[in-house]
């Protein structure tokens, strides 16, 4: 199984702002749509909540302390460990967010579909720092637009694994 974190984040490493996005950007949300589809998803409840609703086409793997949270459509668990049990026969999961829950897989992630916007938002919720010498970017496409972006894909520098043509195809 294949584990990536998918983050889109500003200048700042902002990626949440009370629960919600600080920007919207289209692109951004059809490259998730793309990239994630018929795979696994795994996801704090409030990055959830801020959804709102279980995502067609994905295996939702919802993690909650409260021990009572339940969501239709959606499998709730209470730890990382639990949530890879459940997408074990997944080729790839996608870590989603938010802060806390990236955190506490950056070290175990192989390879990060990041979206970096041109911007300083203001926020509450910053992506952790990816240590120097980690990470490689394999993939970068420059956007110039308002904001400007880019889309990257950073693979952990001792990974073997390629980036597959169909994968290179959705960016």
């Amino acid at each position: 199984m294949l584990v990536s974190i998918i983050v889109a984040m500003g200048n700042n490493r902002v990626i949440g702002n009370k629960g919600q996005l600080p920007w919207h950007l289209p692109e951004d949300l059809q490259r998730f749509k793309r990239l994630t589809m018929g795979h696994s998803l795994i996801m704090g409840r409030r990055t959830f909540e801020s959804i709102g609703r279980p995502l067609p086409g994905r295996q939702m793997i919802v993690l909650s302390r409260d021990p009572d949270y339940k969501v239709a459509g959606c499998d709730v668990v209470s730890g990382i460990e639990a949530a890879f049990q459940l997408a074990r026969s997944a080729e790839e999961v996608f870590i989603c967010g938010g802060a806390e829950i990236y955190q506490q897989t950056l070290s175990l992630a192989e390879r990060i579909y990041l979206t970096k916007l041109g911007v300083d938002p203001d926020g509450d919720a910053l992506f952790p720092e990816i240590p120097v010498g980690d990470f490689k970017a394999i993939c970068i496409r420059q956007f110039n637009g308002a904001p400007a972006y880019q889309f990257s894909i950073l693979q952990r520098c001792e990974s073997r694994r390629a980036l597959s043509p169909e994968t290179e195809n959705k960016l």
